[in-house]
């Protein structure tokens, strides 16, 4: 039951899968032709990229503490069920083909832990528990760091520093082999780390990745392809998408820790990266350091005020390119219109790794509607589909906006 919810493709053959996400994109340019966002010829929609590797490719897993099948009420893992139906299970992840073992290793370790603590597990941010989500990244090394997050409300402060200190002797006399642990307080369904910071209980703070030679900081909870392999694929892909040259400036919306910026600065004038969280900024800094490239900079706030700000740093560049790579929810319409703006720039690649959703379908709208704003309207030419996640019904959409 829980592969069927986490990954639902998982009965199909590799080649069936992507044939079942590249007839997706046609229905989704179906969406366009639907709301007339598309000019008379019709965009060219590319064969899809499968992923170099199918199985274990997730570099980064958050698992939930609930109630399991056998009625414990500190089980880690992930949720099947529904919760407006009452019916809601947490399932260990140990047959899950897209988790690497050592992921489900770490949840069983938590889990261990969790279910000795007299502290109780925090199911609702209301019902006075303590133990919540763990969360686990690792690279291509296999080195993998962890944080848990707990909820400050379930202990008082003299609890909360015995559970830190149990805790990290737990993990490390486990064999678990971590090469960080990390702790944090949150009392929302999540917290950035300016607003509650992940504490460094042990080891190195960072973990690091290559991709395509160049080399990358990662914090707990900065943003990262969960698939660096096929990442690297769409990464080119974009880059070919874009067809930068050197006299053209690059704007990287929602640039997380900067991969598309420090991949595209030798073939660009030069680079602006914009992003909200703040501490993937800081890697995104660190990683063009670390690279020794000089012409990328990067930006903390929302695209809609920050842009304004910046613009007069390219507003000089003869040319500019966009690219947008916004989480599921996309970006409000006032950064929409803010991007309409920006009349050097012929071309955007908008990066989706949900093209479906209601706050992507209105951010296209917004993108090709003459009458949402008085600039100049985008229109669809190219569809580029990378298989970023296998197993599921879910894959990266390139997205080429030209006018």
């Amino acid at each position: 039951m829980l592969a069927d919810v986490v990954t639902p493709l998982w009965r199909l053959d590799y080649e069936q899968q992507l044939s079942t996400k590249q007839q997706w994109c046609g229905e989704i340019l179906n969406k366009f032709y639907d709301r007339k966002l598309t000019q008379s010829k019709q965009p060219k929609i590319h064969r899809i990229i499968s992923s170099p590797v199918i199985e274990g490719y997730r570099n980064k897993d958050e698992f939930s503490v609930r109630t399991g099948a056998d009625g414990n009420p500190k089980t880690v893992g992930f949720f099947i069920g529904k919760p407006v139906e009452g019916n809601v299970c947490c399932v260990p992840p140990t047959h899950l083909i897209n988790v690497k073992e050592r992921h489900k290793e770490l949840s069983q370790i938590y889990q261990e832990f969790i279910r000795n603590s007299p502290l109780r597990a925090c199911h609702d941010l209301h019902d006075g528990g303590y133990w919540r989500n763990l969360i686990v990244r690792s690279n291509s090394q296999n080195e993998v760091i962890a944080a848990v997050v707990v909820h400050p409300g379930g202990a008082m402060p003299d609890v909360v520093e015995k559970s830190k200190e149990s805790l990290m002797h737990h993990f490390l006399n486990s064999g678990s082999n971590l090469k960080a642990l990390y702790f944090q307080t949150c009392c929302q369904t999540r917290c950035a780390s300016d607003v509650s910071p992940f504490i460094l209980l042990y080891g190195e703070p960072y973990l690091y990745e290559e991709l395509d030679g160049y080399k990358f900081r990662i914090s707990p909870d900065s943003f990262f392809q969960v698939n660096p392999p096929a990442a690297s694929l769409m990464y080119n892909a974009v880059l070919k998408m874009s067809h930068l040259n050197k006299k053209c400036t690059l704007l990287d919306l929602c640039c997380g820790t900067g991969a598309v910026s420090i991949l595209a600065s030798d073939y660009v004038r030069g680079s602006i990266g914009i992003e909200i969280v703040s501490q993937a900024v800081n890697d995104a800094v660190i990683n063009a350091k670390m690279n020794s490239v000089t012409n990328c900079h990067f930006f903390c706030g929302r695209i809609e005020k920050t842009i304004s700000k910046v613009f007069k740093e390219v507003e000089a560049s003869p040319e500019i390119v966009i690219v947008l790579n916004p989480g599921r929810a996309g970006i409000d319409r006032a950064g929409i219109r803010a991007i309409r703006k920006i009349k050097q720039a012929s071309r955007l690649i908008y990066i989706s790794c949900k093209a479906d959703s209601m706050s992507s379908m209105q951010n296209f709208h917004d993108l090709c509607n003459p009458k949402f704003d008085p600039s100049p309207a985008y229109h669809l030419t190219r569809m580029q589909p990378v298989d970023m996640f296998p197993h599921t019904n879910h894959c990266e959409l390139i997205m080429l906006f030209q006018r």
